[in-house]
């Protein structure tokens, strides 16, 4: 019975542009079942040639070779696999072994690959070791370390673990001296008693003492085979159990051992991800908190619940895409429709005419142009944080006898006075000017001054949210409300016969009138909705508006901090990509260094992707230390970053990290990390490799 038939085989390499050399020229061939065949020739005859091509290491260019009468070259990648590791085993010119690795691991590596357990390719690994009385010292030796007669013993033995059907040999004696060169020989001629082995050999003289039979080769073409009276058959060699499919824990060792040998290029790529990923986690977190960070500091505004309320119409300007804006003070009637909202606010008239913003502030003879005035309702209830307080008092009583500044103005007056402000006594001075205007030809205009000149007292410092703050003091409207109401305009009143009020004359204007300045004041009643005031404001229809300033601040600053929340996004993308550029470029570097490794892999019959998984293993393991190092080093970074940032900018936790709940999901962002790294790794390694040159175990091995 016939296991392997060459059917008129010829094999053919492109030489230059056109031309084309005849390296085997139509052998055909067939082999029994067991027995030593040797192949002798020339250097160049084909011998080694016809070997790769029964090894699948290479494609005849014509011709068909049959094994157990399959056509080897049509089968599927699968089949070829399973050919490679079970039903041959290859003893390769030069060995070929992983010389990094152990005796014992090289032995077990194709019965760890065709998926037998560790334990049982160990078992079998040291059974073949102590049936050629191996040194039991050198098992766990690196093959680097061995003899040449030793690597030679080890691969012969590596080709056998799997119990294959054929052997093949590659000048199995080739760099070996005599007394090596039998020892290698009288092994082979051993296995050959139940098994075919098939050598290719230069040395006549061990071809002619342990060949069964001798093809000559030459230019291609055998010339003769003779069959070798002079080689008795004795002896019996063990055969070995069938594979058991198991974990393919060798991709691990693999894996592990790759990890060791190139430790400081890993050490670059686990940078490189620890930089990614700690990048991602304070990105994320500062996008997760600084909302929350903004908003908790922007309430640390004394004026937070004061806000105005507004009509606002436009028309259109005939001929033109321009339009006439026009701003009044709504009606009483008119602000009723939202009652339900504004009963949380105290609704005053607008006295920002009678006592601006911008009024004179002045301490001795200085002028203190940076200071402006800011109404609160009161002093004593609950409309103001009372928590705000970081120095001297709160007044008792509302008056423009005692004030509060916030600090930016408390740092201000102490570096224009180089003393303690608080104490510190200013002037604030303000005119107003009204027209009555009645119709009458001989008095047309009545015309009164209010006149507002108070000298008032700092007493107390609130902590002030400072983005684009302006030194502010802060006084209560119920104080100026008493003024208006226990002032008289004299001329208006004397003209008219009854006792007009400025108060009175606030409220009565008319709603396009300056005096009214075109809005009514809102005073939150408790500072603990100041929370809702975002939703006041959005809550009120056109053409009516609801304005905060120290809301549209804090909304300024969210913008902002949207804004660049957006530019660290793009940079984040920016980083991940580089990331996983320069993970695929070292896992590609790693790949063509390894490209013997894999090479001799294949030829163990290795799977492409068992192969990619050895290196896909290793990043993964890269991806699961550095995401580790990553999850201890961010928390630490932000609490650091945010105390930095606090104490610049007085926002707290602007990093805050969502690792318990993201989305209002429990533990999903550390789910996504974990997924994302894993994608990270998988994607740098398979990308490179899949778009890389193939590997050709011939050329591979023949560079060595």
């Amino acid at each position: 019975m016939y296991i392997l038939r060459i059917s008129s085989v010829t094999k053919q390499y492109k030489v230059g542009r056109d031309g084309r050399k005849t390296v085997v020229n139509g052998v055909s061939l067939m082999f029994p079942t067991c027995g030593l065949f040797a192949i002798v020739g020339k250097s160049g005859s084909g011998k080694s040639t016809l070997l790769n091509m029964i090894a699948l290491m290479d494609e005849p260019t014509e011709g068909i070779i049959y094994f157990n009468n399959e056509n080897i070259h049509k089968w599927k990648n699968k089949r070829k696999e399973e050919y490679r590791n079970k039903d041959i085993g290859i003893i390769f010119q030069g060995n070929h072994l992983l010389e990094n690795e152990s005796v014992l691991f090289n032995i077990m590596l194709p019965a760890l690959v065709g998926g037998k357990s560790e334990k049982e390719a160990e078992i079998a690994a040291k059974n073949l070791l102590k049936s050629i009385n191996f040194n039991e010292k050198l098992y766990s030796h690196k093959c680097k370390d061995l003899s040449g007669g030793e690597k030679e013993r080890v691969a012969i033995l590596r080709a056998l673990i799997n119990d294959p059907k054929m052997v093949l040999a590659d000048e199995p004696t080739g760099a070996l001296d005599s007394d090596n060169s039998h020892k290698v020989m009288e092994l082979l001629k051993e296995i050959s008693k139940d098994r075919l082995v098939i050598m290719v050999s230069h040395n006549q003289q061990l071809v002619d003492t342990f060949a069964n039979y001798i093809i000559f080769i030459n230019d291609g073409r055998i010339e003769k085979i003779k069959i070798n009276e002079k080689v008795k058959e004795n002896g019996e060699v063990k055969s070995f159990t069938k594979l058991k499919k198991k974990k393919s824990t060798w991709i691990d060792k693999l894996s592990f051992s790759n990890f060791k040998r190139r430790f400081k290029r890993n050490i670059i790529s686990m940078t490189s991800l620890i930089i990614g990923l700690v990048s991602t986690m304070l990105i994320v977190g500062f996008s997760f908190g600084n909302g929350d960070s903004v908003r908790n500091r922007s309430y640390h505004q004394l004026d937070y619940g004061v806000a105005t309320i507004y009509k606002e119409t436009s028309q259109s300007i005939p001929g033109t895409k321009m339009s006439l804006v026009q701003m009044s003070r709504p009606t009483l009637t008119e602000i009723s429709s939202f009652q339900q909202i504004l009963d949380r606010f105290y609704i005053e008239p607008n006295a920002d005419c009678l006592l601006s913003p911008g009024s004179t502030v002045t301490s001795g003879n200085g002028v203190l142009e940076e200071m402006t005035l800011s109404p609160v309702y009161s002093y004593n209830d609950e409309s103001i944080n009372k928590n705000l307080l970081i120095k001297g008092i709160i007044p008792n009583e509302d008056s423009f006898e005692n004030v509060i500044v916030n600090q930016t103005a408390y740092k201000y007056l102490e570096k224009t006075f180089h003393s303690e402000p608080i104490g510190l006594e200013l002037t604030i001075h303000y005119d107003y000017e009204n027209h009555y205007y009645t119709e009458e030809t001989l008095n047309p205009v009545i015309t009164d001054y209010f006149i507002f000149d108070k000298t008032v007292k700092i007493v107390g410092v609130v902590d002030d949210f400072n983005f684009l703050s302006v030194p502010k003091i802060y006084y209560p409207y119920i104080a100026l409300k008493d003024i208006l109401i226990d002032t008289f305009l004299v001329n208006l009143s004397t003209y008219l016969s009854t006792d007009i009020t400025w108060y009175d004359r606030l409220l009565d204007c008319s709603n396009n009138d300056a005096l009214s300045s075109y809005s009514y004041r809102l005073f939150l009643k408790d500072h603990q909705d100041i929370i809702y005031m975002s939703d006041y404001v959005e809550s009120i229809d056109e053409p009516f508006k609801m304005e905060s300033s120290s809301l549209l601040i804090s909304d300024t600053l969210l913008d902002l901090m949207s804004a660049a929340t957006i530019g660290m996004e793009l940079f984040l993308a920016i980083a991940i990509l580089g990331t996983a550029l320069i993970l695929g470029i070292i896992s590609f570097s790693s790949y063509s260094e390894d490209k013997k490794t894999s090479a001799i892999l294949t030829c163990l019959g290795a799977k492409k992707d068992d192969i990619f998984s050895i290196y896909l293993t290793e990043n993964l393991f890269i991806g699961l230390i550095s995401l580790i190092l990553s999850l201890i080093i961010s928390p630490f970074l932000s609490i650091g970053i945010n105390k930095i940032v606090t104490h610049i900018t007085s926002f707290e936790n602007i990093i805050n990290i969502p690792f318990y709940r993201f989305m209002n999901v429990p533990l999903l962002f550390p789910i996504i990390l974990i997924i994302a790294t894993m994608l990270i790794c998988i994607l740098s390694t398979y990308v490179p490799l899949f778009f890389s040159k193939k590997i050709s175990p011939k050329e591979e091995l023949m560079e060595e």
